[in-house]
């Protein structure tokens, strides 16, 4: 597939790097596509490390054109008394150590089980105020689509990835937009990118309440289930809502070094390419798949602010600097 989409710079917003031995890989990745800057976000893994390291590896190599976001470290919960204060205090010291905002996937389904603390509740007080306080961004990964707590509708391939729900001991829906609604109300000069449009594509009215109430929080376009034939199933809906929060969206791929290990390296190179042919295209398009959608045909103003003008807005038009020299630059 070729991509002779307009000539804009391209900063892609979610971007997972796990695997530094994947590194030519992820650059050849994001050459083919255009990109032209990335944010990586970076996420706790079960056996309590981080994807940290690997972020600042890239960034170490590439800190004129990499922001960071990253993830918490969960083994203060080993310090019941002082959890809350630890997890707050380490936003200062990502920021000090030269990352660019917070990364958070708790609110996932799957990961809020086994971290079973309210997101608005005693655990993360601490962590709120401090992103607040700081003005640090925070990407936000907020519960799943409405199918995985379906049994008969949830896809085999996310029920193999543990993300059926249906069993009555994964935290609902509507649980979690509550928690995320107290925190708002708490902390609403928080600088919050909710992942995955907030998982309502297919209810733009809910959306659109939803960003009104919050002025300061901005959804990313990295796709989900049926997020982009969400768009296309309503497409005069799903361009009079990018139109009126044009300043409120921002590009991204959810592109991720664990699928590139699994052989998907092709499906990476396709999902930009449905991102894009969705916003930009003036007619119909056909996917891989045979599939057709509807080219929203946004204008150019309106893509330069998605693709790279409202992230600049929000974590500022250079990467944070690290504390020590980078060995190479870009």
């Amino acid at each position: 597939m070729e991509f002779a989409f307009a000539d804009l710079p391209l900063l892609d917003a979610h971007v997972h790097f796990v695997h530094p031995e994947c590194l030519e890989e992820m650059l050849a990745l994001l050459a083919e596509v255009n990109t032209r800057r990335v944010h990586l976000v970076c996420v706790p893994n079960p056996d309590a490390t981080t994807h940290n390291p690997a972020a600042l590896f890239f960034k170490q190599k590439f800190p004129a054109t990499t922001y960071i976001s990253g993830a918490l470290d969960y083994t203060i919960l080993a310090d019941p008394g002082r959890a809350s204060d630890l997890l707050g205090a380490q936003i200062a010291g990502l920021k000090a150590a030269g990352f660019d905002g917070l990364k958070l996937i708790e609110g996932k389904p799957q990961v809020r089980k086994l971290l079973p603390y309210a997101l608005d509740g005693w655990l993360y007080e601490k962590m709120w105020l401090a992103l607040e306080q700081e003005e640090f961004p925070v990407v936000f990964h907020v519960t799943d689509p409405p199918e995985f707590w379906d049994a008969r509708r949830c896809p085999a391939w996310a029920r193999e990835r543990g993300w059926d729900y249906s069993d009555g001991t994964y935290p609902a829906r509507e649980d979690l937009y509550t928690e995320v609604e107290n925190i708002l109300q708490h902390h609403p000069r928080l600088k919050l990118i909710l992942a995955h449009f907030y998982f309502l594509s297919a209810d733009l009215e809910r959306a659109a309440r939803f960003l009104d109430a919050h002025p300061g929080v901005c959804f990313d376009l990295a796709p989900h289930l049926d997020m982009y034939q969400d768009f296309s199933r309503n497409p005069q809906g799903a361009k009079a809502f990018f139109l009126r929060y044009q300043d409120r969206i921002l590009y991204g791929t959810d592109i991720d070094t664990r699928a590139m290990q699994n052989g998907a390296g092709s499906f990476m190179r396709y999902i930009p390419w449905l991102i894009r042919s969705t916003l930009e295209n003036t007619v119909d398009f056909t996917t891989r798949e045979g599939s057709t959608y509807h080219g929203l045909a946004l204008p150019l103003e309106v893509l330069e602010k998605i693709y790279h003008a409202n992230f600049e807005r929000i974590y500022g038009p250079q990467p944070a600097r690290l504390p020590y020299t980078p060995s190479a630059g870009r």
